[in-house]
């Protein structure tokens, strides 16, 4: 079903959109953000359906980069689909009460049932979900955002299709849903829709389909070889051929919106082979799902945390040196993460995947929305405040109160980065050249206005680019002038929209 969502305030739109913006200069490899299980969190409690697949736009809305996904193949139609069941005619159906069946299939597996919308292939979540709902809505440089979706391939279980104990016209659905999905296995379909997914997918890739559903909006292997070749990659202090491009390269220069990488392989190549996808999907070894860099919330963050300056960077305690990227840390149902425990990993350099099975609907909107809400590694909660409304001259209102507070430059506090005045006098944040993870606080407390000259010798007024960066400065903050802000570089500006220009080919 779809949740009910609410209301997205500017407050978040500006914090979200911001720090999207201050990492431009990152390679995406270092970004960290939310991310989520689609099947754990939203298929497996709320059905395989478009209802609940609607969800997907208004999780990316609010801030998750990283999205896992469960793909199932379909040995009678040769197919991948997002349902995990295929018909087992031969298995004795029971009574089941039901509800959102319109268009779907109810299976019995276990101890319970499962409504599915059989027609719901990988080709069609990539163009009816990921295309049609979430990038032609957000095709221009405010919204625009990149997401690595990783699949899991799976086989799909044999399952009874059971009868509904409902009304008459839910029956009566279920009824002909389930003689579609007899007629598959036996090789015939009864729509046209049926046979059109099972003769245009049977021989497709799932490069193919990626291809014809998203076209060019895919950054490939190949393409990173491409910028590999031409020193366009980077790691997290300077470039080199192993690396991966900027963001700004990936989102605003060549438009690419997803990125696509296997996870788990549980179907035997003799059924599908992936090594044919090599050129469209990353594999485990370009953007890791398991090893030291990935992460359970049962791991206490002080035996995770150990950031260190230098070449290498320190993350875990246990003394693995793991470089910050791709790094990622999963909740369980059982010990879900909170908005705290989020922030906390991301400060680590781990992208937080939610990953917890809940039981309502109510339960799971809370879970997501409290999570996304509060746990972004840059700007505390609530912050930045609403920006400024544009004059009808197309300026911009001056914003200052009776006092001639000026409340539109940044600062790092003990909570996060807030808007502060422009006139206060703090020490402000200095970034020492071509060091990411070495700051230094200037001699003397200055307005925001004579921040740059602050910065002596080799350093320049600058900003954390990362939630790593961001806690080597937090710490050097604290033990410097304990709990007062220091200035770092942003203030506010305001933009115009300007839509993606896309070629032809």
């Amino acid at each position: 079903m779809a949740l009910n969502w609410p209301f997205l305030n500017l407050s978040d739109i500006y914090a979200i959109r911001s720090q999207r913006d201050l990492t431009l200069n990152v390679s995406i490899d270092q970004l960290v953000n939310p991310g989520i299980n689609l099947n754990t969190v939203l298929l497996e409690p709320l059905n395989y359906t478009s209802s609940a697949l609607s969800n997907f736009a208004a999780i990316i809305q609010r801030g998750v980069t990283r999205v896992f996904l469960d793909i199932y193949w379909n040995n009678i139609s040769k197919t991948w689909q997002l349902c995990p069941f295929v018909a087992d005619v031969s298995a004795t159906a029971a009574n089941v009460t039901s509800s959102d069946v319109s268009n779907s299939t109810v299976f019995a597996y276990g101890d319970r049932a499962y409504t599915c919308d059989t027609t719901i292939t990988f080709s069609t979540f990539l163009s009816d979900v990921v295309k049609d709902q979430w990038i032609y809505p957000t095709d221009n440089d405010l919204d625009a955002q990149t997401i690595v979706l990783t699949i899991n391939l799976r086989q799909a279980k044999a399952a009874a299709v059971v009868t509904i104990d409902s009304e008459a016209v839910v029956a009566t659905t279920v009824s002909q849903a389930t003689t579609s999905v007899s007629n598959i296995q036996s090789g015939n379909a009864t729509s046209s829709a049926n046979t059109a997914m099972t003769t245009s997918s049977q021989s497709e890739t799932l490069s193919m389909q990626i291809h014809n559903a998203l076209d060019r909006y895919v950054y490939t292997p190949e393409q990173l070889s491409l910028d590999r070749s031409k020193a366009l990659t980077w790691n997290d202090t300077a470039a080199t051929t192993q690396g991966w491009p900027l963001l700004k390269n990936v989102l605003l220069t060549e438009f690419y919106r997803v990125l696509i990488s296997f996870g788990d392989i549980e179907v035997p190549t003799a059924e599908y082979n992936s090594n044919l996808d090599a050129d469209s999907i990353f594999s485990n070894d370009d953007i890791p799902t398991s090893g030291a860099g990935v992460i359970s919330n049962t791991s206490p963050i002080s035996s995770v945390c150990s950031i260190s300056d230098g070449d290498n960077i320190a993350i875990l305690s246990t003394g693995a040196v793991v470089k910050p990227t791709w790094l990622i840390a999963s909740d369980t149902s059982e010990n879900p993460f909170s908005a705290t425990t989020m922030l906390q990993y991301m400060n680590c350099g781990f992208s937080p995947v939610l990953n917890a099975t809940l039981g309502s609907s109510s339960d799971i909107l809370q879970y997501l929305v409290t999570a996304l809400e509060y746990s972004r590694w840059s700007w505390e909660a609530g912050q930045p405040p609403a920006a400024p409304q544009p004059t009808p001259t197309g300026g911009t209102a001056p914003v200052t109160d009776s006092s001639g507070n000026v409340p539109r430059c940044a600062a790092l506090t003990v909570n996060g980065w807030e808007v502060e005045n422009c006139n206060s006098k703090f020490k402000v944040a200095c970034r020492v050249a071509k060091s990411p993870y070495n700051w230094t606080l200037s001699q003397k407390q200055v307005s925001y206005y004579d921040s740059v000259g602050a910065c002596t010798g080799n350093t320049t007024l600058s900003l954390p680019r990362t939630a790593v960066q961001n806690t080597i400065l937090q710490s050097l903050r604290q033990s410097v002038v304990g709990s007062d802000p220091v200035w770092i570089d942003m203030n506010s500006i305001e933009l115009p929209v300007r839509h993606i220009p896309r070629n032809a080919n």
